[in-house]
């Protein structure tokens, strides 16, 4: 058996995702769209030496991919992909076949597709020709089928849903006389018209030779034609599941609201379930104090109180009566600094290098350049003096965009002094969850956040899923860098998308 995967076509619909990298490349659940294909072809007994695609759009990314992983796959240009569609790309794969290659059977795929194994797996044993579509849906502008006796006997773009038997899903199987036919057809019709619609032709075919459906509703399959569609993909083949999960553990900004806009996807979410599952919020914001937050959460209608509140101040405080640290310098607002002298009668501020036993980062929205020059000075005067910090986020996410968070303080540190903090108290240190992982086993949380280096790692360092959501700070094409191992469990805008 041969397979042939089109993956030529520079689709705007997936902007910005497909700016730098052919449809093809981008990834679901870690793995590209083309290695899921090329996996799923292998599993049905397709060697990857008997594997063609077709490139053009990034052409280089698809060849370099290619040589790194698959170095036998036979790799076709479309030097005219802007101009010369699908069946273009099919007609320069088949006439750059091996000659023998027309007497096996051949898989054709659109590169921009994505099936479950099943689906291949069935199409593989399907006697003669076939198409695979699904009955149980219908778009206006897909390709779709009418079928008699279980033999396709019209395909378009045009069908009326009320005749229409199936969607075509964008993979195939030809024998070796339709092979032949679709062969002549695809040289016929771009000979006359370069950009020939692939409909046309499987038209065509139809018509000279017998095409039968494999149908595969209810079987997971997705055609990625637009940047919903990637998010669509993103939940329908992720290994998520939502049974047996007891306890959520959610980031706050940019996760459960921006700035003093709430996340009503997530904010329904919560208030759907929190008679069932504990929901703790977590977060490393310590420009306000944790009553702020419960505060804040109850006015959006969420019951939770100080318990289910967990901020890195509170193992910060736990850290200072251990070592009976009472003489630091600290860079906070002056409400986290009477906050802590509260709870922390003995506290001293100062700058004298020869009294301060630490330094203290916080998010300091009240910061000033003498605070920095202060606190960059004493780190200098004091080598070995313990440096802390309440967290390491770069950015807080407002309404009105990002601002600099704590750190980008301790960056400017860093840059000025080449000194990084002792102990970060908050996200990813596990620590911060202690009380939660004390009640709960890790394949009974999830972590729900919008940042990788803090939210991502936090779920890797207690080994529970990871939910990455959209709605904060970072972007499906930021996800889309990452390896197979580090994607999230679940990428979903927000939570509201678990209610569907």
């Amino acid at each position: 058996m041969k397979a042939i995967i089109l993956a030529a076509n520079d689709n705007t619909g997936l902007r910005p995702l497909n700016l730098r990298k052919p449809g093809a490349l981008i990834k679901i659940n870690g793995i590209s769209l083309l290695e899921h294909q090329i996996r799923g072809y292998s599993r049905a007994g397709v060697e990857t030496a008997s594997m063609s695609v077709v490139s053009g759009y990034q052409h280089g990314q698809v060849k370099r991919y290619l040589m790194r992983t698959h170095p036998d796959i036979r790799l076709v240009r479309n030097p005219d992909y802007r101009s010369a569609g699908a069946l273009y790309s099919l007609d320069l794969a088949l006439r750059r076949a091996e000659p023998n290659a027309a007497d096996e059977a051949l898989f054709i795929s659109s590169g921009e597709c994505m099936f479950a194994d099943e689906a291949i797996e069935r199409l593989s044993r399907a006697s003669g020709s076939a198409i695979v579509v699904d009955s149980s849906q219908y778009r206006a502008a897909s390709t779709t089928v009418i079928a008699e006796d279980g033999e396709i006997v019209r395909i378009g773009t045009g069908i009326p849903k009320s005749a229409a038997t199936a969607v075509a899903t964008g993979l195939c199987k030809l024998d070796a006389h339709a092979r032949t036919v679709l062969s002549d057809i695809a040289a016929e019709r771009t000979a006359e018209k370069r950009d020939a619609p692939m409909a046309v032709a499987l038209g065509d075919l139809i018509r000279r030779a017998r095409m039968m459906l494999v149908d595969i509703a209810g079987t997971k399959w997705a055609a990625l034609r637009t940047v919903e569609d990637v998010q669509t993909a993103d939940k329908r083949f992720s290994r998520f599941s939502l049974s047996g999960k007891r306890c959520f553990v959610l980031d706050l900004d940019g996760t459960v609201y921006v700035g003093n806009r709430p996340i009503r996807g997530t904010v329904e979410f919560i208030n759907r379930n929190v008679d069932d599952r504990a929901f703790y919020f977590v977060t490393n914001n310590t420009s306000k104090l944790p009553e702020d937050y419960r505060t804040r959460l109850n006015a959006l209608g969420i019951p939770a109180d100080a318990e289910h509140v967990v901020t890195p101040l509170a193992p910060l405080i736990a850290y200072m009566h251990e070592r009976a640290v009472t003489h630091v310098y600290l860079l906070a607002n002056a409400r986290l600094t009477a906050y802590l002298r509260g709870l922390l009668p003995g506290l001293e501020l100062t700058a004298d290098p020869e009294a301060c036993e630490a330094l203290i980062v916080a998010y300091d929205t009240e910061l000033t350049y003498d605070k920095l020059r202060d606190a960059a000075l004493l780190l200098q005067k004091s080598p070995r003096l313990t440096f802390l910090a309440t967290h390491g986020d770069l950015v807080c996410p407002t309404e009105h965009g990002f601002v600099p968070d704590s750190g980008c303080i301790l960056s400017v540190l860093e840059q000025a002094t080449g000194r990084t903090p002792d102990t970060v108290f908050g996200k990813p240190n596990p620590l911060l969850l202690d009380r939660v992982t004390a009640q709960y086993r890790p394949g009974q949380m999830v972590v729900v956040g919008d940042r990788l280096y803090t939210d991502r790692q936090m779920a890797r360092n207690v080994g529970c899923d990871f939910i990455c959501v959209l709605s904060g700070e970072t972007t499906r094409e930021r996800i889309d860098e990452l390896s197979e191992d580090e994607f999230p469990s679940l990428i979903v805008r927000d939570l509201g998308a678990l209610l569907t």
